[in-house]
């Protein structure tokens, strides 16, 4: 009576499998987030940086670093978290998927 029969811990397996799988996606989505995040705040830094050496040859409008860069790290906040949501719906769907299917079951039934 205190041990648990077979289907019990192959459900409670499933259950690990399922959790390590979504740590899993959620790591992947942080990744994705900072990788997104850093690759546009740099871009942005550049794009301050040509524009300064534009306008100090005299070949340009007088540029802020705050009115450069506010908008780029605002930009890369907001493209960076849809990329990484994403990640997360794929890591969920395909989690919630896998976990719907049933081992030894066809997709189609048999007639």
């Amino acid at each position: 009576m205190g041990t648990p029969d077979h289907a019990s811990r192959a459900h409670g397996h499933g259950r690990g499998l399922r959790r390590a799988a979504l740590l899993a996606w959620a790591a992947c989505a942080f990744v994705v987030w900072n990788v997104v995040f850093d690759a546009i705040v740099i871009q942005s830094g550049r794009e301050y940086l040509t524009r300064q050496a534009l306008h100090q040859q005299g070949r340009g409008d007088p540029v802020t670093i705050r009115g450069v860069m506010d908008p780029g790290v605002g930009r890369a906040a907001r493209t960076a978290s849809a990329a990484a949501a994403g990640v997360g719906a794929a890591g969920l769907l395909g989690t919630w998927l896998a976990a719907r299917h049933r081992p030894g079951r066809s997709a189609r039934r048999a007639e």
